[in-house]
Order: structure tokens, then C-alpha cells, then sequence
């Protein structure tokens, strides 16, 4: 017939109209939060991996981390090459790193926790430790006899390492760097608290300070990090580098991760896992509930196909009933994640100990995930039609 495809959407609109609002409403509502479920699960671990990552390049190695070259302990002529460095595109900032050959300790309680000397003023251009004192504050250049201290060798209640910590150590209270059996007595000014346990597990103290205690240590490092413009641009800076001679071991923060790149890769599949599971579960309680619907209006559509309709009339007009169901269904779950959930973490954000998560959307995923919903409803009414437009008249009118 020439104008029967306009039927489906004839049927359409007139059960949308004349049909129960509450049933409406309810697979509607149940088609948002099996979306909201679908994101979140998605933006939650997307949120903790981007937490990790940005924890590992601001608070412990930067964009880059050069290391000596095999065979040597130290990076030699730091002052020249840091003024190298600093010429390179794509280069923010650079700080030198030089490992305290010693051991901190506090009381009668010994540690082997890093020391690590550094300039200050470079230091808190390439990481953002400097913003995270918790109590105290932070170094200056000039400091000899001063060192601060992560939460976690503070210690204190709360702490997640508080058994192998100082047990509540206090700024203004005395620590000692025994070097070679040698002690020499640093005053606490300050305790930071970055919120990454491998961060907050180091000490700090100036160059000048290492300066005093082993001389033949100056214009050494163990370590150089270096902060880039923005992250991707790693590869560049290091053939950068490499270019102007730079002689050392050249790794980026995902080189320099070591266990946090595992962990994060856990999350990754664990992410794949959960979301696999909640299209699932979305599948299952749509295909559920529009089946109902469509078994209540079992007896009409026997009568349509005894009025002489076509079964994939039939089938079209609910596909298109579930299509609607199931775009009206990502938007109300749009303004619900986006309106309510998402703000609500960047207020109250995830408390772990690689730092505070909140949810993080790609554009990409969210997509992939509203043509899955819409999918997913599109085939949770064909199928239940098909099963019932291939029954027979009589038995779809008289319900056997």
C-alpha cells in the first residue's frame, strides 16, 4: 500500500497520547538510570586513572625524568645543563634532584625514607609540593638547617602509614640526618601532604644545606624533572634533549611509574569489566520492561493484524515506541549526570590514597554509550514484537 508506512508513526503517536503517562514515565525513568549507571561507572574510573596520572607528573617526577647514564651514580654539571634545559621548546620548568646518602631520624625511631636535596625556587616551578604543606611552610634557598617532611613519615593519627612513621612529629620538633654515622639536626618547617603515598613518604632539605654536609656532592644530581607545557609533549622534548647533547637516562612520567602504571592499568581493565557488566544489566531490565509492554498490548495487536496490518508494520511501530522511550531516556539521564551526580563530586570528591578522584567524562565514551542504551532499547522492542506478531491471530486476541 502506497501511504502504509505512514501507519508506525500513525500507532505511535496515538498510544505516546492515549497511553498510560505513568507507564511512560516509569520506562523512562528506568532507561535514565540505566544510563546514569553506564557513565558513571565509566567516568569514575576514568577519574581516578586522570587523578593518578597528574599525581605522578606534579607531586614525584614531572613531565620527564632524566636519571644518570648506566655506569655513573650522578648526573654531573647540573647548573649547565638545567640552563640547557630551560632553552628547550615545550619546557615550563626544571628542578635537579640529588638523593641524601643518610637516614632521617626523629627521637628513638630510624628511617630510610628518600631525602632528597633541591633548589626551592626551582623545585616548586616543577612540582606542586610547595602548595601542600599541610602544617608549617615551605623551604627557601637560604634554609641550612631546615628540612620539611611528608604526612606520611609525620605520622599521626589518621595516617595511613602511621606504623612506620615518626609517630606525630611536629613542625618546629628536631630530626637528624645521620650520614656515614654522622648525625647533624634539622628543625621540622613543615609537613606536606600531597595525598600520593609515594610523595608524601620523602623528606626535603636545601642544596645548600647537602652543600654543608657533603661538599663533593655540588652541581650533582640523581635526578633532573622537568615540567612541560602540557602533557603529550614528552617525545619532543625528550629528542629535544638528546639533540643538545644531554647525556643520561630519558623517561617519561609513564616510563618513571613503575607500580602506578600497573595499578592504572588495572583500573583500565577493571573499567572494561564493570562497564561490559553494566550494559548488561541495562539490556536485561529494558528488554524486561518494555516485554511487558508490549505482552499488555498483546490483544491490540492482534486485532491490527486482523484489520489487515502487516507484522512489520507492527514491529516498526514499536521500535520506533522504544526509540523514543530510549532518546527520552539519555536525555533525562543527561541532565540527572551532568545537573546533579557530576557537580556533586567535584564538591565532594572520591578520598583515595593516590588523591582525591572526581568524575571525569569523555566526550567519546559518553557517546559510545548513548548509542548502546538506544541500541540496546531498539532491539529490547523488536524482539518481544516479533514474538508476538508471529503468533496467531486468534491466539494473540484471545491470549492462548
Amino acid at each position: 500500500m502506497k501511504g502504509e508506512g505512514r501507519i508506525p508513526f500513525f500507532l505511535t503517536n496515538r498510544y505516546l497520547r492515549h497511553g498510560n503517562k505513568w507507564t511512560f514515565g516509569l520506562i523512562v525513568f528506568l532507561m535514565a538510570v540505566a544510563f546514569v549507571n553506564l557513565v558513571f561507572v565509566a567516568a569514575l574510573f576514568n577519574g581516578i586513572i586522570d587523578n593518578a596520572n597528574k599525581q605522578i607528573v606534579n607531586t614525584y617526577t614531572g613531565h620527564v625524568f632524566i636519571t644518570p647514564k648506566a655506569g655513573s651514580d650522578y648526573i654531573e654539571n647540573v647548573d649547565q645543563i638545567l640552563n640547557t634545559i630551560k632553552s628547550v621548546p615545550n619546557v615550563k620548568a626544571a628542578s635537579s634532584e640529588m638523593l641524601v646518602p643518610g637516614n632521617l631520624q626523629y627521637k628513638n625511631i630510624k628511617g630510610t625514607w628518600q631525602i632528597l636535596a633541591i633548589n626551592p625556587d626551582l623545585e616548586k616551578q616543577a612540582t606542586n609540593v610547595s602548595e601542600k604543606m599541610s602544617a608549617g611552610s615551605y623551604l627557601e634557598a637560604s634554609d641550612t638547617d631546615q628540612i620539611i617532611i611528608g604526612r606520611q613519615i609525620a605520622g599521626g593519627e589518621g595516617v595511613e602509614m602511621d606504623a612506620f612513621s615518626f609517630k606525630g612529629a611536629q613542625v618546629g620538633e628536631k630530626v637528624s640526618i645521620i650520614i656515614n654515622g654522622v648525625a647533624k639536626e634539622f628543625t621540622i618547617k613543615g609537613i606536606f601532604y600531597t595525598k600520593f603515598l609515594d610523595a608524601d613518604q620523602r623528606a626535603f632539605i636545601t642544596s645548600a644545606a647537602l652543600d654543608n654536609l657533603v661538599p663533593n656532592l655540588r652541581d650533582k644530581a640523581t635526578s633532573i624533572l622537568i615540567r612541560a607545557q602540557k602533557t603529550g609533549q614528552e617525545n619532543q622534548i625528550i629528542s629535544s634533549l638528546q639533540a643538545q647533547g644531554i647525556v643520561g637516562t630519558f623517561l617519561s612520567w609513564k616510563d618513571a611509574a613503575g607500580l602506578m602504571s600497573s595499578v592504572t592499568n588495572s583500573f583500565l581493565s577493571i573499567n572494561v569489566i564493570m562497564s561490559t557488566v553494566a550494559v548488561l544489566i541495562a539490556a536485561v531490565t529494558i528488554f524486561i520492561v518494555i516485554y511487558i509492554d508490549i505482552s499488555s498490548k498483546r490483544q491490540q495487536i492482534g486485532i491490527l493484524r486482523a484489520i489487515g496490518i502487516r507484522p512489520y508494520l507492527i514491529r516498526t511501530t514499536y521500535v520506533l515506541q522504544t526509540l523514543i522511550y530510549s532518546v527520552s531516556g539519555v536525555l533525562l539521564g543527561l541532565i540527572i549526570f551532568f545537573a546533579a551526580i557530576v557537580p556533586y563530586f567535584i564538591a565532594h570528591p572520591f578520598a583515595l590514597p593516590i588523591g582525591d578522584s572526581v568524575l571525569v567524562v569523555d566526550a567519546l565514551d559518553i557517546n559510545i554509550r548513548i548509542l548502546a542504551i538506544i541500541l540496546v532499547a531498539v532491539l529490547s522492542g523488536l524482539i518481544p514484537s516479533i514474538m508476538i506478531t508471529r503468533l496467531k491471530i486468534l491466539d494473540a486476541i484471545w491470549g492462548k
